[in-house]
């Protein structure tokens, strides 16, 4: 049961939260729904062949690593 993969159209909740910030960022530039149908079933298309053969959590994990930053502490003097 906790190996179980969470998906809802062949995405993750974070993929879902994405297509719905372009939706959103879309909705404010234009208002016309077809267009914006049709950016989002685009993005949708896009994020389900880039996520082909990644690992589950790929997104929360590219996510993480841009946004925290990183540690390097070798060749820093302890003062």
């Amino acid at each position: 049961m906790l190996t179980k993969e969470n998906k809802i159209l062949g995405l993750e909740p974070i993929d879902l939260l994405l297509l719905l910030v372009v939706y959103l960022v879309v909705f404010l530039c234009s208002q016309n729904l077809v267009v914006n149908f049709a950016v989002i079933l685009a993005s949708y298309f896009f994020l389900v062949s880039y996520k082909r053969r990644k690992p589950p959590h790929y997104t929360r994990s590219l996510i993480r690593f841009l946004l925290i930053p990183s540690r390097y502490t070798q060749g820093l003097e302890e003062s």
